[in-house]
Order: structure tokens, then sequence, then C-alpha cells
């Protein structure tokens, strides 16, 4: 039981750092603020990579594992106000950890595998988001529209809009709302240039 709370303890601490900034945090800081010696991280953790692993985990767990199930019979327009609100609140408070993952994923292949099945998870929330008009299109177009939905609604998205143009959270969020609603709505149009 105390070594469950020692390790529960080390994944903490390494989450708390991340979260405050620390793309790479050392044993020596995570074992401080854990309350214990490097000596018993390292008998919880063979590497950092694989307490890197279990971090990253966490809060993945703790960040998207909360939300609920789409209401697809939603009108469109509170759906694509829901999905920017959500995704603009969540991955704001989510920066430090995609700055962490995209650091350390090369000494650590787990958080590579952990942000390529974040990917395909939030691929799979647009599509329950949009099921009822990705249901309408004609197949070719589908996948096209996905696409579209993907690049403008995932994390590197919001990454861009924050630190490559400077955009505020507020003006990120109505860019990504005018997205929204530019793709979904042009996508109603997309059958017949597809079947075409």
């Amino acid at each position: 039981m105390r070594g469950l709370r020692t390790r529960q303890a080390l994944i903490q601490a390494t989450v708390d750092l991340i979260q405050a900034g620390d793309v790479e945090p050392t044993s020596a800081a995570i074992a401080t603020i854990a309350g214990v010696s490097s000596r018993a991280l390292f008998q919880h953790f063979t590497c950092l990579s694989d307490l890197y692993a279990a971090a990253f985990d966490l809060a993945v767990s703790r960040a998207f594992g909360a939300n609920g199930p789409v209401d697809a019979e939603a009108p469109l327009s509170n759906r694509i106000d829901l999905l920017v609100s959500d995704r603009a609140q969540l991955f704001e408070e989510w920066l430090p950890v995609w700055h962490f993952a995209e650091r350390v994923r090369s000494v650590a292949p787990a958080v590579g595998l952990g942000v390529a099945q974040l990917r395909r998870l939030l691929r799979e929330r647009l599509a329950a988001w949009f099921a009822t008009e990705l249901g309408n299109l004609h197949p070719a177009a589908h996948d096209l529209v996905l696409d579209s939905l993907d690049v403008a609604f995932g994390l590197d998205s919001w990454m861009n809009m924050r630190e490559q143009l400077r955009l505020s959270p507020v003006h990120a969020s109505r860019t990504w709302r005018f997205t929204a609603e530019a793709i979904v709505h042009q996508a109603l149009t997309v059958p017949s240039v597809a079947a075409a």
C-alpha cells in the first residue's frame, strides 16, 4: 500500500511539474516534489521514460476521460458553439502537457504512442459531434470533411493560433467558431461536387 502511494506521488509530482511548465522534469525535481529520494523513484520506475508515460496517461485520463456523450440531435449551431467552447477550454489547459509530450516523445516512445492515440480519440469525437451531417454526405466527401474538421479543430490548430499567431483565447475561440461554421455549412454542398 505504501509502495502504491509513493508511486502515485511520483506520478502526481511529475504532472505538477509539467503543468508548471517544466517540459522535461528531472528525477531530482520529481523526487523532491514527491517527498522521496531519487533512489526511491528508480525503485518504482526503472527509467524516467516510464514515469513520463505514466504522467502523460494520468493527464490524458483527467482531461479527456470526463467528457460525456455528444447530443447528435442538438441543433447544429448549438453543437458548433459547444465544440468550440469545450475544446478551447480543454486545449488551453492542455498546452503545458502538449509541450512536454512534444519534448519527450523521442526519449519516451510510450508518450509518442499516447499522442497518436489521443489524436485518434479527438478525431473520433469530431465524427460523433457531426455524425448527422457526416452521415448525409457522399462517401467520397465524408472523409474529406472529417479530415478538414480534424485539421481545423486539433491540438495543433489551437497551438498555432495561440503561439504562432499570438491570438488571445477569446480571439482564437472566435476564429474556431467561424471555421467550424464555414466547414460544416460548406460540407452540405460537397456531395454533389464529390459525386461529379
